[in-house]
């Protein structure tokens, strides 16, 4: 098959959508289906990294960078140019990753080309809309072409037109408008990969408040082992971040966004350390908010048991999990928590907030889920340290999940879509 996979999202922006992109091409390419990515890879002066300037699959758009959040990405492309490129490659699946401009354009090709069209929910933007209000100005202006993308029913019309009103004091008028305009997207695909349960929830809420119909296939990312690494490597990263043999870390690891819900594990830690005097807090990555956190946990009683290590390469992601005992993941927007994966291959149990996101996680198989509450998170966390029974049931558990899912595995998953969709 010939594929195009679209996003609004893409290097240099690390992230979440970024991994699965390029996850997705690795794997379908060495099944031997052609693929060509379509993405906002260079600067707004239409420069390209050098990483991808040789890169003849990749169709790049220029891009104003800073849009709405540290790594924001605005394409700037000329869609009838556009189409005639997709026209002129003959693609058999248009597959997009993001709920922005791309999906927008993907519905304008797939109808006017007749191409069979996927996607892909990878992003929670229906929730992140109220942590990043600039989407929601995005997607206003969006909702003004979507009569020209996609075909709607004139009840869907009706619909649709009613969520342009704006109410002063009207909190939810956002998250209505960006509700509609993804039934809608995902109304014209001719299959929709749900990365989550969570996922797959939410959008057949959103399908029915908005007399929308489509067919939801989950199929959760797959993520490889992190490399293995070396005994000398772990004990250079302890001594570098000064993590003792009998501290009993409690690791994130991932984005440090506003959304993750990260400013609870502050107070966490600060319950955990009564009980455990060994515990310690290790933030992993960077983003905008790490600042306000740094804040936080200097304001703490437990400053000194909290550390942040920055930003860290993918190679370790083996030395992260080797001197952690557990993984707290408190996010309560993340529409599948890939780190959670990574976070089980290293046999880390898991305490969580939201237990439908990620696809390595069994309540009470590998870990416990907790109240958004940092009382009730200390105590999930105290009690897997205090029970080395339960402690290594679990760490064997997550190993088993996450060697389920791995990139091969769920890629294959994706292709019987592309059959499904190619048979509409």
């Amino acid at each position: 098959m010939r594929i195009g996979l679209f996003t609004d999202s893409y290097r240099p922006a690390q992230n979440g959508v970024v991994v699965v992109v390029n996850v997705t091409r690795c794997e379908l390419e060495s099944m031997g289906h052609e693929v060509y990515v379509f993405a906002p890879s260079a600067n707004i002066f239409n420069k390209v990294s050098e990483v991808d300037k040789n890169d003849d699959h990749l169709i790049h758009f220029a891009a104003i960078r800073g849009m709405g959040f540290k790594e924001g990405q605005l394409s700037v492309f000329f869609p009838p140019v556009l189409l005639e490129q997709i026209r002129s490659l003959k693609l058999d699946v248009l597959h997009f990753f993001t709920a922005g401009q791309m999906a927008l354009f993907c519905c304008y090709a797939a109808r006017h080309l007749n191409i069979a069209l996927v996607g892909q929910h990878c992003t929670d933007t229906y929730e992140y809309s109220d942590s990043y209000k600039l989407l929601k100005v995005g997607y206003a202006a969006m909702s003004v072409l979507m009569p020209a993308a996609v075909e709607m029913t004139p009840k869907q019309r009706a619909n649709f037109a009613t969520l342009y009103a704006f109410k002063k004091g009207d909190a939810n008028w956002g998250k209505r408008l960006v509700a509609g305009e993804l039934a809608m997207w995902y109304q014209a695909c001719d299959e929709v990969i749900a990365v989550s349960q969570k996922s797959a929830n939410q959008l057949k809420g959103i399908a029915e408040r908005n007399d929308a119909r489509f067919d939801i296939t989950i199929i959760p990312t797959g993520v490889n082992p992190p490399p293995t690494v070396s005994n000398a490597k772990v004990m250079a990263f302890r001594r570098d971040f000064g993590i003792e043999p009998e501290d009993e870390v409690v690791t994130y690891y991932g984005r440090l966004g506003q959304e993750k819900n990260l400013a609870m594990l502050i107070p966490t830690i600060e319950k955990v350390l009564e009980k455990r005097p060994h515990a310690k807090l290790m933030f992993g990555g960077d983003w905008e908010y790490r600042s306000e956190l740094e804040k936080l946990a200097f304001e703490s009683s437990a400053r000194d048991r909290i550390v942040f290590i920055g930003c860290y390469n993918h190679d370790d992601i083996g030395v992260l999990n080797a001197v952690s005992k557990v993984f707290a993941f408190p996010s309560l927007t993340d529409t599948q928590g890939l780190v959670v994966t990574e976070a089980a291959y290293g046999g880390l149990p898991i305490v969580l907030c939201d237990p439908l996101a990620p696809a390595a996680f069994e309540e009470d198989g590998n870990g416990l889920t907790a109240l958004d509450d940092p009382d009730d998170f200390a105590n999930k966390i105290v009690r897997i340290l205090s029970d080395k029974e339960l402690y290594d049931r679990y760490s064997a558990r997550s190993r088993e999940l996450a060697a389920g899912l791995t990139e091969k595995a769920q890629t294959e998953k994706i292709v019987e879509v592309y059959r499904k969709a190619l048979r509409h």
